[in-house]
C-alpha cells in the first residue's frame, strides 16, 4: 500500500507550477532549495513520474504533472482560504510601502483619487511611483523592488506573472488654442506637414503611429520628443507642437491648458493598460487589496470617458 502523500508538497508543486524555477520556489516559500529539491524527489516517487523536467530555460511539466495540475491548485487555494478564514486583513492597521513601476500618465489620471482613499482606508500606507522605462521590469518584480507594474506594452509575459487589463484608451490630437496653422478639424493631408512632438519612454524617434494606423501615409514630422507624459503639456501649450497621445491624457492637459484635443486624423486600434505582478506577491493580503483599489478607481475612469 502506498504511503500516504505529506500534504505540505502539494505547496511545493503549486509554487513550481508557476516559477518553474526550484530557487524562486524556495525564496517564496522561504526554505532552502535542497528543502524544494527533497521534496521534488519525495513528489516523483509517490506519483512515479519525474512531475518537472530540465528545459532550455528553467523546468517544464510532464504529461502527468499537467493532468494534476488543476486538482493540486484547487486543494492548495482552498486550503489557504480556510487558513486565512479567521485572520481579518485590516488596511487600517497597516504600515507599509507600495512600490509602483509606471509612468506619470498613470499617476496623474488616478494617483490623486486613491491617495484620497488611502486617508481613510489605509492612513499609514506609503505609495512610491517609479518609471518603467518602456521595458517590461522583470527582475525588479522577481526580486521586490516593484510590487507591479502598470502599462500598455507588456507582452508574452515570463511564467511566474500574473496579469489583469484595468483601463482602455485611444488616440487624440491636441494642440495649443488658437494654433496659427490649425481651423477647425485638422485632415490627414495637413498632420503630416505639421510640426509634432512624440513621447518616448527610450529616446527614440520612432513613429509607431504609422503601425498602428494600419494604413500607408507620410511620415510625420517629429522635432521634439520627450519622456514625460505630463511635462509635455507645458510644451504644448507655448509653442505650435502637435502631439498625438492618450485621450485620457490629452483630456486632462485641457483642464488646466490652454490646449484643444481632437480625435486623431486616422483611425488607432485601442490602448490596453495592464498591471502586472509577480507570483511573489499574488496572495499577499495588502498588495491583493491595493492591487483591487487600483483597478477600481481605473474603472471609475473608464466609466465616465
Amino acid at each position: 500500500m502506498k504511503k500516504p502523500l505529506d500534504l505540505n508538497l502539494l505547496v511545493v508543486v503549486e509554487s513550481l507550477y508557476r516559477t518553474l524555477n526550484v530557487s524562486k520556489t524556495a525564496q517564496e516559500l522561504s526554505v532552502t532549495q535542497s528543502a524544494i529539491s527533497h521534496g521534488l524527489k519525495k513528489l516523483r516517487e509517490h506519483f512515479n513520474d519525474p512531475l518537472f523536467v530540465r528545459a532550455s530555460k528553467g523546468m517544464t511539466l510532464t504529461e502527468t504533472a499537467k493532468r494534476l495540475r488543476p486538482q493540486i491548485e484547487d486543494l492548495v487555494h482552498k486550503a489557504l482560504n480556510l487558513s486565512l478564514e479567521n485572520e481579518k486583513f485590516d488596511p487600517l492597521k497597516i504600515s507599509d510601502r507600495i512600490t509602483i513601476a509606471t509612468s506619470d500618465y498613470i499617476e496623474i489620471l488616478v494617483m490623486p483619487a486613491i491617495l484620497k482613499r488611502l486617508k481613510t482606508e489605509a492612513p499609514h500606507l506609503q505609495i512610491s511611483i517609479r518609471p518603467t522605462r518602456g521595458d517590461f521590469p522583470k527582475t525588479e518584480l522577481e526580486s521586490g523592488v516593484f510590487d507591479m507594474a502598470i502599462a500598455g506594452f507588456y507582452k508574452n509575459l515570463p511564467e511566474g506573472f500574473y496579469e489583469t487589463k484595468v483601463l482602455e484608451d485611444t488616440f487624440s490630437t491636441a494642440y495649443r488654442k488658437k494654433h496659427p496653422l490649425i481651423q477647425g478639424e485638422i485632415k490627414p493631408a495637413q498632420y503630416s506637414e505639421l510640426e509634432h512632438a512624440l513621447i518616448t519612454l527610450q529616446g527614440d524617434f520612432k513613429d509607431d503611429l504609422t503601425k498602428k494606423a494600419g494604413e500607408k501615409r507620410k511620415p510625420r514630422k517629429i522635432v521634439f520628443g520627450s519622456y514625460s507624459f505630463t511635462g509635455l503639456a507645458f510644451t504644448l501649450s507655448q509653442s505650435d507642437l502637435v502631439l498625438t497621445a492618450p485621450t485620457l491624457l490629452l483630456n486632462k492637459y485641457a483642464e488646466y491648458f490652454p490646449i484643444q484635443v481632437q480625435p486623431s486624423p486616422y483611425p488607432m486600434p485601442a490602448i490596453n493598460m495592464r498591471m502586472v505582478w509577480h507570483s511573489r506577491t499574488h496572495k499577499d493580503p495588502l498588495r491583493l487589496w491595493f492591487r483591487n483599489v487600483i483597478k477600481s478607481e481605473l474603472a471609475k475612469i473608464s466609466r465616465t470617458s
